[in-house]
């Protein structure tokens, strides 16, 4: 299965090469914006993303400036190729619709918040083994299942989520009010939504960075109960 695994993403990568080359030379003929995009994306996710994170990756290079410096490149290849797949399926399918502009620019910033964080696991750790689990945030409620972890953290890092999720339901209530044609702060139902969304982000905000003392004992405790 791994032997099939590998040849599967070389092929992959194959097929990224030679259709990415293929658009790129298409694109300087016609001087069309969406061929050279689609080509550029293909082409850094194939050639320089894949390659270069997986260089960065090999037992000898973990946590050596060779190492993290071909990871962190070849990561923002990859991230930036997909930025172009997604300004791409924005150029060609919908370019005039606020909406979509909006998905756009949340999709961008979210792989430049995933290449962030990524790096930041990276350095969290000298070997795979020790950098996999910082790459996966939702794994500290496991760990507090089994009285490891700080409960404080955990719980902040679950603040910190809900806070974004409603910050994300705040904007996605203000655009579906704008294409609408409607202002947000003078109908019930926007004016509902918009109120609950942000007293969720501001309390999750205060919790996770000014918590009172009552909450933060009330967070050890249950932390400190599994593990009796």
């Amino acid at each position: 299965m791994r032997a099939l695994g590998i040849l599967s993403l070389g092929a992959m990568a194959l097929s990224g090469v030679i259709v990415g080359f293929r658009l790129l030379a298409l694109g300087r003929r016609t001087r069309q914006q969406p061929e050279l995009l689609m080509g550029l994306g293909l082409v850094g996710v194939a050639v320089l993303g894949g390659p270069l994170a997986f260089l960065g990756r090999l037992p000898a290079l973990v946590a050596t400036p060779l190492g993290d410096g071909l990871f962190a490149a070849g990561l923002a290849a990859t991230q930036t190729g997909i930025a172009l797949f997604c300004v791409f399926t924005w150029l060609v399918f919908r370019r005039d619709e606020l909406w979509a502009t909006l998905l756009l620019v949340l999709a961008v910033g979210a792989l430049g918040v995933e290449w962030l964080g990524l790096l930041h696991a990276s350095a969290r750790g000298t070997t795979m083994e020790e950098i996999l689990p910082h790459t996966r945030p939702w794994r500290l409620r496991r760990q507090l299942a089994h009285g490891l972890g700080d409960p404080v953290v955990a719980n902040r890092m679950l603040l910190w989520a809900t806070a974004g999720f409603a910050t994300v339901l705040m904007c996605g209530v203000i655009a579906a009010c704008m294409l609408a044609g409607l202002a947000p702060l003078r109908h019930p139902i926007p004016l509902v939504a918009l109120a609950l969304s942000s007293l969720c982000a501001s309390t999750c905000w205060l919790l996770a960075f000014v918590p009172p003392a009552s909450y933060l004992a009330t967070l050890q405790r249950r932390g400190a109960a599994p593990a009796r």
